[in-house]
């Protein structure tokens, strides 16, 4: 087993303490300490794996962004029907933006305050490429609209769901997003 099989698992429980620690504490009670403490490890332990706060933070918004993006990879490269597919993007979008509920700016920030545009747009860039695999596939199965500007259409659909401040029923909440989506909004 190679070293990065074994501390793998350690790595992802310090990550996922520090969404746990945050969500329970916000950004400014953020301690190393109890990050520590929740993912049942040493103080010293964390700082194996990452140099510092910051750099905990960055690998932090990295791993769950890359996480959520390797799932809508793999719905877009299934075989059902535009509709089912965009319907479960929206659905994993949902769960990612009320997961994050606010904080991820904040902690992208934080992360990276020198050049968060560059470093979050080359992420975006990757979520980006997996729609306009979607809406080529379905331009090509005949389901979207052929003279959609592909770039444009992915770039609409990444704009959706991202508002984490208001509630409402979820199932309704991406029923809703779908009709407007696939049938639009004026008479």
């Amino acid at each position: 087993m190679t070293v990065e099989a074994r501390t793998a698992p350690k790595r992802e429980a310090i990550l996922e303490a520090t969404i746990r620690v945050l969500r329970d504490r916000g950004l400014s009670g953020l301690k190393v300490e109890e990050v520590a403490r929740e993912a049942e490890v040493g103080k010293g332990t964390v700082y194996l794996y990452f140099q510092d706060k910051q750099d905990l933070l960055k690998a932090l918004v990295e791993h769950h962004t890359f996480s959520y993006y390797q799932k809508v990879e793999e719905v877009v490269n299934q075989n059902g029907s535009f509709r089912d597919r965009l319907a479960e993007v929206l659905r994993l979008r949902i769960a990612w933006v009320e997961e994050w509920r606010g904080l991820w700016a904040a902690v992208a920030r934080e992360a990276h305050p020198m050049d968060t545009t560059g470093w979050l747009r080359g992420m975006h860039e990757h979520y980006q490429h997996l729609l306009e695999k979607l809406v080529q596939d379905g331009k090509i199965r005949g389901e979207v609209r052929a003279e959609l500007d592909t770039s444009l259409t992915a770039a609409s659909i990444a704009a959706l769901a991202c508002n984490p401040q208001l509630e409402f029923p979820r199932e309704a909440y991406l029923e809703h997003l779908l009709g407007v989506l696939l049938k639009g909004v004026a008479l």
